[in-house]
């Protein structure tokens, strides 16, 4: 579910998660201490004139510590804490948000999300929420679309 501004709902929307491959170098003065290339997760949530889009910045495995039936904050495992959102094919703008995760059914999770912008390249403030499952199986099994 995708709705903005007015809580209208956006028409068309699809929820996209993809896996990808996160590289991760450590320096200490200078010199480079350790590399690390992990899987994570690419979320991007689309509708007619709209996307939003994050990532994750954890091994999927770091969400199998999520403990059950518990809802958290989620802001601390979204890569450099960034949202994008796009609309209307203009420029994205950061909006200020707050996620949930729960995780249920085992490997199950619902995340919801409200955001709000402050500016955009039209002039215009933006508000939604977005809600939505997804089962980390999914992804946990499929070695072969990681990019």
């Amino acid at each position: 579910m995708f709705k903005i501004a007015k809580l209208e709902k956006v028409k068309n929307e699809k929820v996209s998660i993809s896996l990808a491959t996160q590289e991760e170098t450590k320096f200490d003065n200078g010199k480079k201490t350790s590399f690390e290339a992990f899987k994570t997760l690419t979320f991007d949530v689309s509708g007619d004139n709209y996307s939003f889009g994050f990532d994750l910045n954890c091994k999927l495995e770091k969400l199998l510590e999520i403990p059950m039936n518990e809802t958290i904050d989620f802001k601390d495992y979204i890569f450099g804490g960034e949202t994008w959102l796009n609309v209307r094919d203009l420029n994205g703008v950061e909006p200020i948000m707050d996620i949930k995760i729960t995780r249920y059914l085992k490997n199950k999770f619902i995340i919801y999300l409200t955001f709000y912008t402050d500016y955009s390249y039209d002039e215009n403030d933006y508000s939604g929420m977005i809600e939505f499952t997804f089962n980390l199986d999914d992804y946990l099994r499929d070695d072969n679309n990681c990019v």
